[in-house]
């Protein structure tokens, strides 16, 4: 969230474009209105604009005006998290695209991080999952607890670029994770999951580390669609 008066009337402007009140491609009204709309100054509106056409969702052209831009085709990891967090909805061949980058980056990097963990990767992951079984109704630990367990398998695996790529990631992870963590038995079978991972990791086996992330992220997965479904999570719902 902005803080300030530009803050609070970027946030409002965002959740009008988020929610379609000005369309992608409309124009956003003319500077004067805005004003007498937010009783704020110039500076103040011109301020909040900046910040919408920084986040990639508007385009000012001199001359003509500030326009909706097609923030879900050209948009960044950030504008896909603010809009995720405005409706609470994704559509499907987004939540899809997700899902499908993860099972192969990952899947790859826990058969690559079994060839070269090390003792302290194992302690590391152990102390991992020791705190996440500490912590099994507290989302917000266990969404960091994921993360964590994760970008280090994909760490450990060597491979820089998917490690950057899964940083970049970590907004809509996050969002994600908590909201996976809020369905019903999630927490135990995630813990489960994990260390089924970790022994196969310790045991430095490839095969058995990459199908081991494969059962990770799929149970996860189904878990994930059956919550959005039925409707029962109240988070998130497929468009």
């Amino acid at each position: 969230m902005k803080s300030g008066l530009p803050g609070r009337i970027y946030n409002d402007m965002l959740n009008d474009i988020i929610r379609e009140a000005y369309p992608v491609g409309g124009k956003l009204p003319p500077e004067r209105e805005l004003v007498d709309h937010y009783q704020a100054s110039r500076f103040s509106i011109r301020e909040a604009i900046a910040r919408l056409a920084q986040s990639g969702f508007v385009q000012t052209h001199p001359q003509s005006g500030t326009y909706v831009r097609d923030f879900n085709r050209e948009g960044s990891v950030e504008t896909l998290v603010q809009v995720l967090r405005t409706k609470r909805i994704i559509d499907q061949q987004t939540l899809e695209s997700l899902l499908k980058f993860r099972f192969v980056t990952e899947t790859e990097a826990a058969a690559a991080a079994a060839l070269r963990i090390q003792a302290d990767d194992i302690a590391h992951l152990d102390a991992n999952l020791e705190r996440k079984k500490r912590h099994l109704k507290d989302v917000a630990v266990l969404a960091e607890c994921d993360y964590d367990f994760h970008r280090t398998i994909i760490t450990i695996s060597g491979d820089m670029i998917s490690r950057l790529v899964f940083q970049s990631f970590k907004p809509v992870y996050a969002f994600f994770s908590e909201f996976f963590y809020s369905i019903d038995g999630a927490p135990k079978m995630s813990l489960d999951l994990n260390m089924k991972l970790l022994k196969a990791l310790r045991l430095r086996d490839d095969e058995a580390s990459r199908k081991a992330m494969g059962n990770v992220l799929k149970s996860a997965e189904r878990k994930v669609y059956e919550a959005i479904k039925s409707g029962k999570s109240g988070m998130v719902r497929l468009s």
